[in-house]
């Protein structure tokens, strides 16, 4: 399911275009989605057909039981959350500046870097957050 009527073309290809880059100047990006805060994808990289909606669903769960699991904990909020195993990387963080709320969630193979991937994923979100921000 996608958050077309609730974003619009522009925005969808806006939000497009910042994934888009992601993928091509990361090594090892296989898949990333950019969600609502209510788990619905507002754009989507290279994810096989349903993938993108499961993928948005789940992030956007793994979002707020991070910063729920924050605030218990009394660091005020979670910026992001990293899923490592031997054969990849699940990166989901938040796009707080976005009007609406959104994540994004960056699959990666053992090929990426985790340093470089959590740049481009910070700097991909910043330009997200620019581009629907208020």
């Amino acid at each position: 399911m996608t958050a077309m009527p609730r974003f619009g073309r522009v925005a969808v290809g806006v939000a497009q275009k910042h994934l888009d880059a992601l993928g091509n100047a990361t090594v090892g990006v296989v898949s990333a989605v950019l969600m609502s805060a209510d788990g619905f994808e507002v754009a989507s990289l290279q994810v096989g057909k349903g993938g993108a909606a499961r993928l948005a669903a789940m992030g956007s769960s793994l979002s707020a039981i991070g910063s729920a699991i924050a605030r218990e904990a009394g660091i005020v909020d979670c910026n992001r959350m990293i899923i490592q195993a031997d054969t990849g990387t699940v990166v989901v963080m938040n796009i707080p500046t976005a009007k609406p709320p959104m994540s994004l969630a960056v699959v990666a193979n053992e090929e990426a870097v985790l340093g470089k991937l959590l740049w481009a994923a910070s700097n991909c979100c910043a330009a997200v957050g620019r581009a629907f921000g208020e």
